[in-house]
């Protein structure tokens, strides 16, 4: 009856249940280092956990800035005056600000007095995060 007036009829309902797993991972070699990380997560558990944790890495790795700080640390750890010039910034007072923010949530530590990493058990889940946000923003 909906065809016959014109109507669209209503989407199938999604299933309710929260079988299956999302899974990442990785088996990586940077900067002449090596990394193996695989986590498996219910989908139901994903979507409950608190939002604000997600966010707040999201947003630290969100800056284009901070995720080139990111890409950068992947291969090893660096000085301080090397991420600067990388960077071309003029004051490490930008760079302080945006290393700080990655530091907050995780993603950035600092193994030694003014050199930063990130972490290695953080490699394949920043890596992760690159290529999802690819995944996603070449669906557009």
């Amino acid at each position: 009856m909906a065809a016959l007036e014109g109507k669209a009829a209503a989407p199938a309902a999604l299933p309710t249940d929260d079988t299956g797993h999302v899974t990442y991972g990785g088996e990586v070699r940077l900067g002449g280092r090596g990394y193996v990380w695989e986590m498996v997560r219910p989908p139901g558990w994903l979507v409950e956990q608190p939002a604000a944790p997600m966010a707040g890495v999201l947003a630290a790795a969100g800056h284009p800035a901070r995720f080139r700080i990111l890409q950068l640390l992947l291969a090893g750890p660096k000085p301080i005056a090397d991420l600067q010039a990388e960077l071309g910034l003029a004051s490490q007072g930008q760079l302080y600000h945006h290393l700080k923010t990655l530091s907050s949530a995780g993603l950035v530590d600092q193994p030694e007095r003014g050199v930063y990493r990130v972490p290695p058990k953080c490699v394949v889940p920043v890596l992760a995060l690159a290529a999802a946000a690819l995944d996603v923003a070449h669906q557009s």
